[in-house]
């Protein structure tokens, strides 16, 4: 899957590829500014198929061939759904860092691409893996039971310092705790537990959309630190419907 295209001196380009095998890597591919070019078509953002090329451990590889390209269209024509699937890619690359992309997120992504290119609400695919990948960030909230009396049962709201869900008994321990709605904290956790094959089940309105993406937003930049900068691209969007 083709996640970025940068162009690289006068005629070639550095194109970033979500591989199978090597996890994300940057290609060099020669002549993409030739209009004859045979492969610049192949690697236009959000397109996927089979790529040929040579992998190096140090320094540039390259991308010689490719076949079977198909492109995710409307991620393409739509600036909206372009910039979360742009940051959903920049979450997950910092997510694995330089380390292989498991078989079972790359599926996941690819997933999760084809499920906004047909349609599925954006947010709603972005949030339910955000919430997926704080295992991976090594920040896996606990949102089943209470962090520090283990109760299952009552009022809760989330505490991003201790780390999951705190019962109104144990309100106390974090006066900064997110003071959540209870319908947004719901879904914070059905968030957290269903897979994507399930987003067809949820439909939310805008107001209950926003409060939920502040309260991912709260987590993330509690524990995980920091947000890839496509993030600010989409709240600059959402600044344009207010």
């Amino acid at each position: 899957m083709v996640v970025k295209r940068q162009r690289y001196r006068e005629h070639d380009a550095l194109v970033t590829i979500l591989t199978k095998e090597y996890g994300f890597r940057t290609f060099l591919v020669r002549a993409t500014q030739n209009g004859k070019s045979k492969i610049s078509g192949a690697v236009i953002p959000f397109s996927y198929g089979d790529y040929t090329g040579v992998v190096r451990k140090d320094g540039l590889s390259y991308l010689n061939s490719a076949s079977n390209i198909k492109q995710f269209e409307q991620i393409i024509l739509d600036i909206e759904l372009n910039a979360y699937a742009t940051f959903l890619f920049d979450l997950v690359h910092n997510a694995f860092m330089e380390d292989k992309v498991p078989l079972a997120w790359y599926t996941t992504v690819f997933k999760s691409l084809r499920y906004i290119d047909n349609g599925f609400d954006a947010q709603i695919i972005v949030n339910i893996i955000q919430m997926h990948l704080l295992k991976i960030f090594g920040v896996e909230p606990n949102m089943h039971q209470c962090v520090v009396g283990g109760e299952t049962e009552g009022k809760f709201d989330f505490s991003v310092v201790l780390g999951g869900l705190l019962c109104s008994k144990h309100f106390g321990n974090d006066p900064n705790r997110l003071h959540l709605q209870p319908q947004t904290l719901y879904f914070l956790r059905l968030f957290s537990q269903i897979s994507l094959d399930q987003v067809h089940s949820v439909e939310l309105k805008s107001e209950n959309k926003q409060l939920i993406q502040k309260a991912i937003d709260a987590i993330y930049l509690g524990s995980v630190g920091y947000y890839p900068k496509s993030k600010s691209f989409i709240d600059k969007m959402h600044s344009w419907h207010l």
